[in-house]
This record gives structure tokens, sequence and C-alpha cells, in this order.
């Protein structure tokens, strides 16, 4: 069963089931395309490769072992 509506957590019937099938696979389908689309954006920026392996290893200048940092707390 198709459904034309956009599905959200407010306003899918939770005793449908086929509602619940097409909100289910509607939320999954956004999710992956959310993923893909930062891991493009890693990789335009030189971040990872395209095996998704962290190609910069050096750790900003606050977070070094000597720098003099707050964290507020």
């Amino acid at each position: 069963m198709a459904i034309a509506k956009r599905l959200t957590i407010d306003n899918v019937n939770l005793d449908n089931e086929p509602e619940m099938d097409a909100f289910d696979d509607q939320v999954l389908t956004g999710g992956i395309e959310q993923v893909r689309a930062e891991g493009d954006e890693l990789r335009r920026r030189g971040l990872i490769d395209g095996h998704g392996n962290l190609l910069l290893n050096e750790l900003p200048a606050d977070m070094k072992e000597d720098s003099e940092r707050d964290f507020g707390g």
C-alpha cells in the first residue's frame, strides 16, 4: 500500500502496520541519504579517504597535552 502523505512521528498511525512499515522505510531512507551526504562532505574536505579512513591524525592545538584549556566545568 503506497502512502501518499509525508509521515512524521506526529501523524503516523501507530496501529496501522502498513503505515508504520512505510514510516520505517521513510526514516531509514532519509538516514542513509544523510550519512552518504556527510561522508561525501568529509571526503570533499579531505578528512576521510574513499574507504572512510581518517586522513588526519593531528589533534587541534587546544586538545594537545601541553595546551592551556578550560572545559568550563
